[in-house]
């Protein structure tokens, strides 16, 4: 408790506030990739609509990412699950021309 006499030391406090309120480098990793891994999947989920629209289904290798995008969300590495579903969704534009024309990627 202070006493009516103490000084306050406005610059200690305000660093010992900031310590405290600001996020660790790790949770802003975190919010930085929970934000890439929601772009990726949006694109996954318009590619995979796209494909699967017109009667086609996907190729196992896709479920199977789709699935390591699960394990890895699972077990809080949101990192490794955000790299894999950019990857997947840069494979699955790449092979968007096929998609439509009834291929699959």
């Amino acid at each position: 408790m202070l006493s009516m006499d103490a000084v306050i030391d406005l610059e200690e406090w305000r660093r010992r506030r900031e310590a405290v309120d600001s996020p660790t480098s790790g949770e802003v990793d975190q919010h930085v990739d929970l934000a890439r891994l929601e772009r990726a999947v949006e694109r996954i989920h318009e590619l995979v609509g796209m494909a699967t629209d017109g009667g086609g289904g996907l190729v196992p290798a896709v479920e199977t990412e789709l699935l390591a995008i699960l394990g890895e969300l699972t077990i809080d590495l949101v990192g490794e699950a955000a790299a894999r579903a950019e990857r997947l969704a840069a494979r699955l534009a790449a092979g968007k021309a096929h998609m439509r024309s009834g291929g699959r990627p």
